[in-house]
């Protein structure tokens, strides 16, 4: 078998692996194929358990004593496959329809796992065994359920995850199979909030002297933003650093429109940029959010019951930008919402990362940018940071070295959702690439 058969088999044993870490399942299970695969790449291999989610680290050196270092950061963990009755596949078992490739993680981020590994092995078979740059491979358990323990894990092997330039997790073709080349990513802070007000469910003949819980919570969440969707928190921007010109200029070049954003996304609401007047683009990149989850309260099965609610409960996260702490970003929400009269409400914070931005005119940065321009007829989209969430944060603060996120996906991978694919194009290009730029350190 060739070297890309082989890690595509080891792409089916991953999959086959549930690792949903907010079930907190199969990740050691998982972390010992990976380790093993690295240990017959012929790197050396620390695997840490000591968290729910093992860490695992794999080195190979290069012969020259001054070479640089990259590190492939990756994770292993993916989010539930449910509801199962919405695929189209088993999520579990790798599945090849056409040109694509379909199970749960095959993008997120199990296949941009085994590209990179055949790269890496590729690569060394066709120069004898020899890297011009130190390759350090980190994989992580718990990226889908705000990196926990990552933090602690970094800082206790800080001394082999020095690096001049990280590769991070993942990264997409936009809808023109441009590719999408970005150096940052959004904190985040999650908590829950609790409305009781009786021991139990009341019938509705007393709504007229008892507040429910189902009121009490919807309309404290109202008091959170204004009818344009500014949240109304105080200090609650007051930390945001602030694009420079070169960040603002990169994010105007994306080529993204408010019609594709509704079309893409299916959206049938009205855009809360139509109704403030802010630009889509600075929005969606460098603003941070305060939004409801989900909220559940109350009678709901077929039918009627004419009851009050003792109980109701909202999911609320907040986006955060560089700059922005997640422990201060709650106690800002709790503190205004006991102001306002909530305080027999119960906040519960349940996960937080802090953000984190790149300069995209580093050298090394550069030097990923240069790499793909040149394999690619068009022209990469540099973008400084994404909108979505990761721990960047935590690594850049041990590394200290330029994060550039690059991958195999596209705009319909479907990454959360039911039926996530990647397409074998993307997947085969993605190991050019590292190879490309493994061979950049060559002089």
């Amino acid at each position: 078998m060739t070297i890309h058969a082989d890690y595509l088999n080891l792409l089916s044993e991953l999959i086959a692996l549930p690792s949903v870490s907010a079930k907190e399942e199969f990740l050691p299970e998982t972390a010992k194929v990976l380790a093993k695969a690295l240990a017959d790449l012929g790197a050396d291999v620390i695997y840490d358990d000591t968290y729910f989610a093992p860490l695992v680290i794999g080195q190979l050196k290069s012969n020259n004593p001054n070479a640089e270092t990259v590190i492939l950061y990756n994770h292993y963990d993916v989010q539930p496959a449910e509801p199962f009755d919405l695929w189209k596949t088993d999520p579990w078992t790798l599945t090849q329809t056409g040109d694509k490739l379909y199970g749960r993680g095959v993008n997120d981020d199990k296949g941009n796992i085994t590209a990179r590994l055949t790269a890496v092995a590729e690569y060394l078979t066709e120069h004898n065994g020899e890297l011009p740059v130190n390759i350090t491979f980190l994989f992580e358990g718990s990226e889908e359920t705000a990196s926990r323990h990552l933090d602690d894990y970094v800082a206790k092997y800080a001394d082999v995850l020095q690096a001049d330039l990280i590769i991070w997790e993942s990264g997409e073709k936009n809808s023109e199979d441009r590719v999408e080349i970005y150096g940052g990513n959004k904190g985040i802070v999650t908590f829950t909030l609790t409305s009781q007000t009786a021991k139990k469910d009341l019938h509705s003949s007393f709504a007229g002297v008892v507040d429910s819980a189902a009121w009490r919570i919807t309309q404290a969440l109202a008091t959170l933003f204004d009818q344009s969707g500014h949240i109304l928190v105080p200090g609650f921007y007051e930390d945001v650093i602030q694009p420079n010109q070169r960040e603002r200029d990169l994010t105007a070049d994306i080529p993204l429109t408010r019609a594709e954003l509704i079309d893409q996304l299916g959206i049938e609401a009205p855009l809360l940029t139509d109704k403030n007047g802010q630009d889509l683009k600075e929005t969606l990149y460098f603003e941070p959010t305060l939004s409801i989850e989900g909220i559940s309260s109350g009678w709901q099965g077929a039918g009627v019951k004419t009851v009050l609610p003792a109980r109701a409960e909202a999911k609320l996260e907040a986006r955060l930008v560089p700059g922005m702490d997640p422990d201060k970003t709650f106690n800002q929400v709790k503190n205004y919402l006991t102001e306002q009269g909530y305080d027999d409400l119960t906040l519960t914070k349940t996960l937080g990362q802090p953000g984190y931005r790149s300069d995209m005119s580093d050298p090394e940065i550069l030097r990923v940018v240069n790499v793909v321009d040149k394999l690619y007829d068009t022209e990469p989209i540099v973008a400084p940071t994404g909108a979505g969430t990761g721990p960047m944060y935590y690594i850049h603060e041990v590394v200290q070295a330029p994060i550039a996120s690059l991958g195999i996906g596209y705009t319909n991978n479907r990454d959360h959702a039911p039926n996530e694919n990647i397409r074998l194009a993307d997947y085969d290009d993605d190991i050019v690439v590292i190879k490309q730029l493994i061979a950049t350190y060559e002089n």
